[in-house]
C-alpha cells in the first residue's frame, strides 16, 4: 500500500476552473462516499480550500488510481477528464507524504507562511475520520502532517509577517474607501475564514461591522463578539444598499451576490467588494458596473507577498524539518512491509522446527516431548531475536528499503 496525491491549485490551474472543482464542506461526506467507489481507492481524505482541491489515497496500483482519481473529480463536478488532466500533479509515496508536509507547513501557499491551512488540513482529516475513509495509513500521514504544521510555525519564523487573505481583503478595502472608520462593512460568511475577515476588518478601523450568514444564530454569535450587528442572509440585497464595504468569505457552491443585486446597490452611492470565496460569492460580471469596485483572489497577490522575502529566508529550516518528518514516515511505512515478512519468516522456521522436533522426540513420553517442545522453541527464538532486532532497525533507516529487499530475497519470502 502506498499514498497518491492527485491535486489542482492555483499554481496549474485558473481560478474559474478551480472554482468548478472545489467541495464546500457541506459536500464532503457525500464526495468521500464517491471517491471510496473507486475500485482502486483504499483509503481518502479531500482536502478543498479556496487555492487547492487535493485528494489523498492509499492505493496499490499507481495508474490506475490516478485514472480513478481523474474520474471521480470529473463525474462529480462536470468538468471534462481532459482539462482535469492538463493541470492536475500527481505525487506518490515520500514525495506525497513531502508535499502534504509542505502544504501544512505553509510553504505550498500562494501566502508563504499562512496559518489558515493547517486548521483546513484538520479540519478535511477530521471530517474523513468522521466518515470512515482515513484509516491506519491515512490516520498516520496526516497525524504527521499537523505536526510538522505546528513544528514549522513554532521552531521557525514561517508565520511571521504574514499578510492572509482576509487581511489583505481588509487592507485592499481601506485603501479603496480611504478608511474603515465610520463606514458600514459586511462580512459575508461566518466560518473560520468570516471570523478572521472580522477581525481583520476592525483591525483595520470597521466600527460598523454587519455579519450576514445563512445560519442566523451563528452570525450573531460572531458579530456579538465583535460589537457588531448580525442579519439574515435574506437581508443582505437591502443591506447592500447603505454599506460602503462588502468581503465575501462564504463555501457557497453557487453566487450569493449576483450582478442585478448589485446594480441596485449601487444606484445612488459606491460599494467596494472585495470576494476571497471559491467558488467566487459575487458575480464576476458585475466588475464593470460604474460605482462598484470588486476585487478578488487574483487582485489581492501583491497585497499579500508584503514580508514574502522574510518569510522565504525561513524556508530552508522548514525543509530541514519537513524532510527529518518524511523520513520518519518511510521508516514507518516500511516497517509496515516488515511486519508480514518477519511474520512469513517465523511461520517458515516454526515449520522447519515441528519437523525435527517431531523426528526428536519419536519414542519419547509426555514430559520428554514437552521438554523437546520447549527447548526447540526456546532455539528458534533465540536465533531469530537478534536478526529481527537488527533488521527492524535497518529497515528504518536511510537505506531501509533496500534492506527490506535484501532481506525477502534472502529468505525467498517473496514466493511463500
Amino acid at each position: 500500500m502506498a499514498i497518491l496525491v492527485c491535486g489542482l491549485s492555483h499554481k496549474t490551474v485558473p481560478l474559474p476552473l478551480l472554482e468548478q472543482l472545489s467541495f464546500s464542506g457541506d459536500a464532503l461526506p457525500k464526495a468521500l462516499a464517491q471517491l471510496m467507489d473507486q475500485g482502486e481507492i483504499h483509503e481518502g481524505v479531500i482536502l478543498s480550500t479556496c487555492n487547492r482541491t487535493e485528494i489523498y489515497t492509499s492505493v496499490h496500483r499507481f495508474h490506475p488510481a490516478v485514472q480513478a482519481v481523474r474520474r471521480f473529480l470529473s463525474d462529480v463536478t462536470g468538468v471534462g477528464q481532459d482539462r482535469i488532466a492538463d493541470g492536475m500533479y500527481t505525487h506518490y509515496d515520500d514525495a506525497a507524504a513531502r508535499h502534504l508536509f509542505n502544504v501544512a507547513s505553509g510553504t505550498d501557499s500562494m501566502v508563504v507562511g499562512e496559518s489558515e491551512i493547517l486548521g483546513q488540513v484538520r479540519e478535511a482529516f477530521n471530517i474523513a475520520k468522521a466518515q470512515g475513509t482515513a484509516h491506519r495509513m491515512l490516520h498516520q500521514l496526516f497525524e504527521r502532517a499537523l505536526r510538522v504544521g505546528k513544528r514549522a510555525r513554532s521552531e521557525t519564523e514561517i508565520s511571521r509577517h504574514v499578510v492572509s487573505l482576509p487581511q489583505a481583503a481588509a487592507r485592499a478595502a481601506t485603501e479603496l474607501t480611504g478608511g474603515l472608520s465610520g463606514r458600514t462593512t459586511i462580512v459575508v460568511g461566518a466560518g473560520r475564514m468570516g471570523e478572521l475577515a472580522v477581525r481583520a476588518a476592525r483591525d483595520n478601523g470597521a466600527d460598523d461591522i454587519v455579519v450576514a450568514n445563512r445560519t442566523f444564530e451563528k452570525g450573531r454569535r460572531l458579530a456579538g463578539r465583535f460589537g457588531g450587528r448580525a442579519v439574515e442572509i435574506e437581508a443582505l440585497p437591502e443591506e447592500l444598499q447603505r454599506a460602503n464595504v462588502v468581503i465575501c468569505v462564504t463555501s457557497s457552491p453557487e453566487t450569493v451576490i449576483d450582478r442585478a443585486t448589485l446594480e441596485r446597490a449601487t444606484v445612488d452611492h459606491e460599494l467596494v467588494a472585495i470576494d476571497i470565496a471559491v467558488p467566487r460569492d459575487v458575480d464576476p460580471s458585475a466588475r464593470d458596473l460604474p460605482n462598484l469596485e470588486l476585487r478578488d483572489m487574483d487582485d489581492l497577490r501583491p497585497i499579500v507577498e508584503l514580508g514574502a522575502e522574510r518569510r522565504r529566508a525561513e524556508l530552508p529550516k522548514v525543509h530541514d524539518i519537513v524532510e527529518g518528518e518524511v523520513e520518519e514516515f518511510c521508516a514507518w511505512e516500511r516497517s509496515l512491509a516488515l511486519a508480514p515478512a518477519i511474520e512469513e519468516l517465523r511461520a517458515w522456521a516454526e515449520e522447519i522446527r515441528a519437523a525435527e522436533a517431531e523426528k526428536i522426540a519419536r519414542g519419547l513420553d509426555d514430559v520428554g516431548r514437552a521438554a523437546v517442545e520447549r527447548a526447540t522453541r526456546d532455539l528458534v527464538n533465540k536465533l531469530l531475536h537478534h536478526p529481527m532486532v537488527r533488521m527492524r532497525d535497518l529497515v528504518r533507516g536511510k537505506d531501509g528499503q533496500v534492506y527490506l529487499e535484501a532481506f525477502q530475497e534472502i529468505f525467498d519470502l517473496d514466493d511463500r
